[in-house]
Protein backbone atom coordinates (compact mmCIF):
# COMPACT_ATOMS: atom_id res chain seq x y z
CA UNK A 1 0.00 0.00 0.00
CA UNK A 2 3.02 2.19 0.77
CA UNK A 3 4.00 1.84 -2.44
CA UNK A 4 0.86 2.76 -4.23
CA UNK A 5 0.81 6.24 -2.16
CA UNK A 6 4.33 7.10 -2.86
CA UNK A 7 4.04 6.41 -6.47
CA UNK A 8 0.56 8.26 -6.81
CA UNK A 9 2.20 11.48 -5.05
CA UNK A 10 5.15 11.19 -7.24
CA UNK A 11 2.78 11.13 -10.27
CA UNK A 12 0.99 14.00 -9.53
CA UNK A 13 3.96 15.76 -8.78
CA UNK A 14 5.42 15.10 -12.41
CA UNK A 15 1.92 16.38 -13.77
CA UNK A 16 1.75 19.19 -11.77
CA UNK A 17 5.38 20.26 -12.72
CA UNK A 18 4.88 19.80 -16.39
CA UNK A 19 4.61 22.73 -18.37
CA UNK A 20 3.48 23.43 -21.78
CA UNK A 21 6.46 24.31 -24.30
CA UNK A 22 7.57 27.73 -24.22
CA UNK A 23 7.44 29.83 -27.03
CA UNK A 24 11.48 29.36 -28.08
CA UNK A 25 10.98 25.45 -27.52
CA UNK A 26 8.38 25.88 -30.02
CA UNK A 27 10.21 27.69 -32.66
CA UNK A 28 12.94 25.15 -32.45
CA UNK A 29 10.73 22.89 -33.91
CA UNK A 30 8.59 24.75 -36.49
CA UNK A 31 10.79 27.15 -38.11
CA UNK A 32 13.03 26.83 -40.96
CA UNK A 33 16.89 25.94 -40.27
CA UNK A 34 17.63 29.22 -42.62
CA UNK A 35 15.36 31.73 -41.04
CA UNK A 36 16.15 34.63 -38.98
CA UNK A 37 13.74 35.43 -35.77
CA UNK A 38 12.85 38.81 -35.61
CA UNK A 39 9.86 39.24 -33.71
CA UNK A 40 9.01 36.77 -30.98
CA UNK A 41 5.64 37.31 -28.86
CA UNK A 42 3.97 35.65 -26.11
CA UNK A 43 0.07 35.86 -25.99
CA UNK A 44 -1.61 35.31 -23.20
CA UNK A 45 -5.57 34.12 -23.74
CA UNK A 46 -8.05 37.04 -22.54
CA UNK A 47 -10.36 34.11 -22.22
CA UNK A 48 -10.67 31.48 -19.70
CA UNK A 49 -9.69 27.70 -20.36
CA UNK A 50 -7.51 29.13 -23.35
CA UNK A 51 -3.68 27.99 -23.75
CA UNK A 52 -1.07 30.56 -24.12
CA UNK A 53 0.49 31.04 -28.17
CA UNK A 54 3.10 32.07 -29.78
CA UNK A 55 3.12 34.63 -32.79
CA UNK A 56 6.61 34.47 -34.42
CA UNK A 57 7.62 36.97 -37.04
CA UNK A 58 11.07 35.38 -39.56
CA UNK A 59 13.26 36.60 -42.21
CA UNK A 60 13.47 33.57 -44.75
CA UNK A 61 15.12 35.73 -47.75
CA UNK A 62 15.89 39.00 -49.23
CA UNK A 63 12.78 41.13 -47.84
CA UNK A 64 10.69 37.48 -47.29
CA UNK A 65 9.51 37.13 -44.08
CA UNK A 66 7.19 34.28 -42.38
CA UNK A 67 4.79 34.56 -39.66
CA UNK A 68 3.41 31.89 -37.46
CA UNK A 69 0.81 31.83 -34.89
CA UNK A 70 2.14 28.58 -32.51
CA UNK A 71 0.23 26.53 -29.39
CA UNK A 72 2.10 23.68 -27.98
CA UNK A 73 4.93 23.46 -30.71
CA UNK A 74 2.22 23.10 -33.27
CA UNK A 75 1.58 25.90 -36.06
CA UNK A 76 -1.52 26.63 -36.02
CA UNK A 77 -1.50 29.12 -39.12
CA UNK A 78 1.28 30.92 -41.06
CA UNK A 79 2.20 33.19 -43.87
CA UNK A 80 4.85 34.77 -45.79
CA UNK A 81 5.26 38.32 -46.92
CA UNK A 82 3.13 37.71 -50.06
CA UNK A 83 0.34 35.82 -48.86
CA UNK A 84 -0.02 38.12 -45.04
CA UNK A 85 -2.55 41.19 -45.50
CA UNK A 86 -2.05 43.95 -44.28
CA UNK A 87 -5.07 46.17 -43.25
CA UNK A 88 -4.88 49.61 -41.81
CA UNK A 89 -2.65 49.29 -38.50
CA UNK A 90 -3.18 45.20 -38.44
CA UNK A 91 -1.60 42.58 -40.04
CA UNK A 92 -3.90 38.88 -41.07
CA UNK A 93 -3.57 35.64 -42.44
CA UNK A 94 -5.25 32.47 -42.73
CA UNK A 95 -4.80 28.89 -43.36
CA UNK A 96 -7.49 26.50 -44.34
CA UNK A 97 -7.39 23.08 -43.99
CA UNK A 98 -10.00 21.06 -45.73
CA UNK A 99 -13.39 23.05 -44.32
CA UNK A 100 -12.42 24.96 -41.39
CA UNK A 101 -9.65 28.16 -41.77
CA UNK A 102 -7.99 29.81 -38.69
CA UNK A 103 -7.45 33.29 -39.15
CA UNK A 104 -4.89 35.26 -36.85
CA UNK A 105 -5.18 39.20 -36.82
CA UNK A 106 -2.42 41.27 -34.95
CA UNK A 107 -2.35 44.48 -34.15
CA UNK A 108 1.00 45.70 -32.65
CA UNK A 109 -0.34 49.08 -31.40
CA UNK A 110 -2.86 47.29 -29.10
CA UNK A 111 -0.45 44.13 -28.56
CA UNK A 112 -3.62 42.10 -29.44
CA UNK A 113 -3.62 39.19 -31.19
CA UNK A 114 -7.63 37.38 -32.59
CA UNK A 115 -7.53 33.53 -33.80
CA UNK A 116 -10.69 33.08 -35.20
CA UNK A 117 -11.55 29.82 -36.16
CA UNK A 118 -14.38 29.12 -39.09
CA UNK A 119 -16.61 26.36 -40.75
CA UNK A 120 -16.87 26.28 -44.25
CA UNK A 121 -21.56 27.32 -44.28
CA UNK A 122 -21.81 25.51 -47.64
CA UNK A 123 -20.38 25.16 -51.37
CA UNK A 124 -19.96 28.40 -52.42
CA UNK A 125 -21.15 30.30 -49.81
CA UNK A 126 -17.51 31.42 -47.81
CA UNK A 127 -16.49 30.49 -44.14
CA UNK A 128 -18.85 31.44 -40.74
CA UNK A 129 -16.71 32.36 -37.83
CA UNK A 130 -17.64 30.02 -34.98
CA UNK A 131 -15.19 30.67 -32.11
CA UNK A 132 -12.87 33.48 -31.66
CA UNK A 133 -10.05 34.36 -28.56
CA UNK A 134 -8.12 37.23 -28.16
CA UNK A 135 -4.77 37.22 -26.64
CA UNK A 136 -2.72 39.78 -24.96
CA UNK A 137 0.38 40.00 -26.53
CA UNK A 138 4.17 40.54 -25.25
CA UNK A 139 7.34 40.56 -26.63
CA UNK A 140 9.54 38.24 -25.76
CA UNK A 141 13.02 39.51 -27.68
Amino acid sequence: MKTVSIFFVLLVLAIANAKAATCEQSLAATLPQNAELTGLFQCEPEQEGQKPVCLAIAKIGDNQYLYQTIQDSVVINSATTKTIQLVGLSAKYSTTNDNHRVTSTYWPNASLLILDYSARKGFFKGYEIQDSYSFSCSLKN
